[in-house]
């Protein structure tokens, strides 16, 4: 269990979701971020707004979100329905979401990363310049 200190002070506690819940966030962050147009010559600013309008807009990301924060700690107590009720906890809201998004899709980024390497050579190596 990782445990992340959030910006209010609040302590979140983050179990990683099963396979299959974790893919399945990762699947509809992926379905999301086709939209995203990511370039050498992209506005950063740009895509960061892009990234963030589509992933906290998305009812598919939100539905897939929903439970691995289930599996999480906010102060102690588990994540529900209930839990950013309180405006000091919605505060935490975003940066909860992102913890435990990153947690759980950070290993499948991380072989897509070193698959897409991997391919990037290969391309290389077929059409050298």
């Amino acid at each position: 269990m990782k445990e992340v200190k959030l910006p209010s002070g609040a302590a979140l506690k983050i179990s990683e979701a099963p396979f299959s819940d974790a893919k399945n966030l990762y699947q509809a962050v992926l379905d999301e971020m086709r939209a995203v147009n990511f370039g050498f010559d992209s506005d950063l600013t740009a895509v960061f707004k892009d990234l963030a309008c589509i992933g906290f807009s998305s009812k598919k990301v939100d539905a897939a979100l929903e439970p691995c924060m289930k599996r999480c700690l906010y102060n102690g107590l588990k994540i529900d329905t209930s839990t950013f009720e309180k405006s000091e906890a919605r505060k935490d809201y975003v940066s909860v979401c992102v913890a435990v998004l990153k947690e759980n899709i950070e290993p499948f980024m991380n072989g897509l990363y070193a698959e897409f390497q991997t391919f990037l050579k290969m391309m290389n190596t077929k059409n050298p310049k």
